[in-house]
């Protein structure tokens, strides 16, 4: 299987209304859809705050992603 992001590789998520930012890819959580391609795991670069979410990562679909 071919991924196009690799572990620890730099990207810019931008989740339109929700989210956007710089981090690194540290795992792939889903394998793949239609559209929006596979989803990887991000640790964001600057932290979120844990009122709004109480997680130090998060899953962002492939299409909501540039490499850096």
């Amino acid at each position: 299987m071919e991924f196009n992001y690799k572990q620890n590789q730099s990207v810019e998520y931008n989740i339109p209304g929700v989210m956007f930012g710089t981090g690194k890819i540290v795992g792939c959580a889903h394998v793949g859809a239609p559209i929006i391609g596979k989803s990887y795991i991000i640790k964001p670069d600057s932290p979120i705050d844990s009122e709004t979410y109480p997680f130090s990562h998060f899953v962002c679909f492939e299409n909501n992603l540039k490499s850096l």
